[in-house]
């Protein structure tokens, strides 16, 4: 086989090759199409739940938290307008504040950084819709003008014009389903980075609490785990309790027992 032989064959397994991805590449535009819709839906969503509940007054709960009594920080935190990752890992601190200032602030660290992993999570979707949404396009732009190119040149101005067709209409939905994610991923990103910022400043604020209250000799509670919050989690998830219910149901009752300062 020469040269010539060899070229025209393995132009002809990637000619196969490509002609034979049309189909998957438009089915996965049509795929981003609807989860770039989806999203819409989703922000829109999360506009009227998270968003519109979400008036944390940040300065009035660090005073509120600096002003109260060791054992009223948990009710300062639960009733706050604060989110539920939110909630959930300031109440890991509150009910822990007994453990050593080293091993709490390890306990902070992770919580905080338990509550970043989500978002980042939930940012990750669209953020790869972005990066693979004009690729796909361009893939279902390039693939048809090969035999649109053939059928110009045989005078097929049918079969030309249906190619030109697929490829515009394959880069116009890979830049829809790029731009909505882009412009959700954008103000998702916002968004989480002022929730980030209110949980580690309140964060601090009960870390210092902690602090004070070593200083002044008062035992605070400890032996508070994960698992408790994770095993009502997976009963609302299944329907046994109501999530309304859950912040109630995963509260346990802390002791706090003040113990005179020695002189």
């Amino acid at each position: 086989m020469g040269v010539e032989g060899l070229t025209t064959y393995v132009a002809a397994i990637l000619h196969g090759v490509a002609q034979n991805l049309m189909v998957p590449t438009m089915i996965v535009l049509v795929l981003l199409i609807v989860f770039a819709l989806f999203c819409v839906g989703s922000i829109i969503t999360e506009i009227f739940t998270e968003r519109k509940h979400f008036k944390a007054n940040v300065p009035r709960i660090i005073n509120e938290i600096h002003d109260v009594d060791y054992k009223d920080v948990e009710k300062v935190v639960s009733r706050s307008a604060l989110l539920n990752p939110q909630k959930q890992a300031l109440l890991m601190i509150v009910r822990n504040m007994g453990l050593s200032e080293d091993d709490l602030f390890a306990l902070a660290k992770t919580q905080i950084a338990k509550v970043d992993d989500r978002y980042k999570r939930i940012l990750s979707h669209t953020e790869q819709v972005t990066k693979i949404a004009p690729m796909m396009g361009l893939m279902c732009t390039l693939i048809p003008l090969g035999p649109g190119i053939v059928a110009m040149g045989q005078g097929e101005v049918t079969q030309l014009s249906m190619s030109l067709l697929i490829a515009f209409d394959g880069t116009v939905a890979g830049l829809v389903a790029a731009v909505v994610s882009l412009l959700v991923t954008a103000v998702r990103k916002r968004w989480y980075a002022h929730y980030m910022i209110v949980l580690e400043a309140l964060m601090t604020s009960l870390l210092d609490k902690a602090s004070a209250a070593r200083i002044a000799g008062i035992k605070l509670p400890h032996n508070y785990y994960e698992t408790e919050m994770h095993a009502t989690e997976s009963k609302v998830s299944k329907g046994i309790l109501p999530e309304i219910e859950t912040e109630e149901c995963i509260k346990r009752e802390s002791v706090i027992e003040p113990q005179p300062a020695k002189g």
